[in-house]
């Protein structure tokens, strides 16, 4: 041949991955209506028939085809679909913790036959609530309650519903889902804190600006009415003289800012206990802010929390986990960044920072900013102490708060 003999590399063949196998096993599961525990038991009863089949030994042979008998009647308890209407419904959106929650399953036979019973699945937070349903008839329904825990803080997902059709030994099932998943927030505990005192809340009512307004509180001037000008602030003796409409106009009042700082650290706090102290003393502090119609920032050491509403503010919290970096330092030095123009911060953090600490770090604010530092340790006495323009408490429990509050705007 004068040609060079050509040699074609054959393409490697490509191996699926255990992703695709994954997906591949979950198909045909959903096909067959067969489970794991399932196929383990056919593979069971081929191995026993083929050894006493092989040596002659009838014991194997029995108990292969027992084991193969038990799985056919197991796929018989999957024939059939289910015609319900399911709902579910939770007596409150959001709960605080340790309060008791609630919910309702409904279920109706909406097909004009028979249902002869299922099992219904409903994951509630990190358990799943299971209800064996009865024979029902066409059109009729039951209903079922079940308890929601709330020992702890954060967010409890309920459902979906699920049924389940298939044998009592679990062998073999088909599912299908009836509903979506709801949320229920479970909150921090929270106290009521006095609000309008001069020195933490000192110019609540906003101080006059060098912008003007066309509506406000401090009165500035008199102008023409331009297009799109609110009619009530006509001034009509000012018109009457000039001969033509004339519009009051106001000073534009700027609200104190308020920045409260959670420090999320796993070192800061001694226990999980002392940071949900922390995290109650954050929000009582954010509540009193929104009730007082005062601009707020709710921050963590890395986040920036949602604080619009009382209810969106305790949602936020309601997520709040501890972190692996944190510390009153780095908490500090991250609300500087982030809220320079703020006119008062409140800092939260665990008794395993000294209050010189948290005095070194709140030194870093500008000198012109209403500053609390707020350490709270579990079981310790009331403190308050102030430096210049900041006040440094300790905080031993919740119900201190309030007490706490009022010495530091003294």
């Amino acid at each position: 041949m004068t040609a060079a003999a050509r040699w074609e590399v054959p393409e490697e063949v490509e191996r699926p991955s255990a992703e695709g196998l994954a997906t591949a096993y979950r198909r045909v599961c959903e096909v067959t209506g067969m489970r794991t525990a399932g196929w383990l038991t056919l593979t069971v009863s081929v191995s026993c028939l083929a050894l006493g089949v092989a040596f002659g030994w009838a014991e194997f042979v029995v108990v292969g085809v027992l084991a193969s008998v038990t799985v056919l009647l197991a796929l018989l308890f999957t024939i059939g679909r289910a015609d319900l209407s399911v709902s579910v419904d939770l007596t409150r959106r959001s709960v605080v913790v340790g309060e008791p929650a609630a919910g309702t399953l409904e279920v109706r036979n909406a097909s004009g036959r028979r249902h002869w019973g299922s099992r219904l699945d409903l994951p509630v937070g990190d358990t799943v609530a299971s209800f064996q349903l009865r024979s029902i008839r066409p059109g009729e329904g039951i209903t079922e309650r079940f308890r929601i825990p709330t020992a702890r803080r954060g967010l409890v997902l309920v459902g979906p519903a699920n049924s389940v059709l298939g044998d009592p030994f679990g062998l073999a099932g088909r599912e299908r889902r009836w509903t979506e998943e709801l949320e229920l927030y479970v909150h921090p505990r929270t106290v009521p804190l006095p609000g309008r005192q001069t020195g933490f809340v000192h110019d609540l009512e906003g101080h006059a600006s060098v912008h003007l307004s066309s509506s406000d509180m401090n009165f500035h001037a008199l102008r023409p009415y331009v297009a799109g000008d609110d009619r009530r602030h006509v001034h009509w003796r000012s018109t009457a003289r000039a001969g033509r409409l004339m519009v009051r106009q106001y000073e534009e009042s700027r609200m104190s800012r308020i920045v409260v700082a959670l420090d999320t650290g796993r070192s800061s706090y001694l226990d999980a206990e002392e940071f949900e102290l922390a995290v109650s003393c954050a929000g009582s502090l954010a509540l009193q802010s929104i009730y007082a119609e005062s601009p707020l920032a709710l921050l963590t050491t890395r986040d920036e929390l949602t604080a619009v509403t009382p209810g969106r503010a305790l949602d936020s919290l309601s997520l709040v986990e501890q972190t692996t970096r944190g510390g009153v330092g780095d908490l500090v030095g991250s609300t500087v960044l982030r809220e320079p123009g703020a006119s008062i911060a409140v800092v939260v953090t665990g008794s395993s920072s000294t209050l010189t600490a948290v005095r070194e770090a709140c030194a870093r604010f500008d000198i012109d900013m209403r500053v609390v530092g707020i350490r709270v340790a579990a079981g310790a006495p009331l403190r308050a102490r102030t430096v210049a323009n900041t006040t440094l408490l300790q905080v031993g429990s919740l119900e201190e708060l309030p007490r706490a509050m009022r010495e530091a705007a003294s």
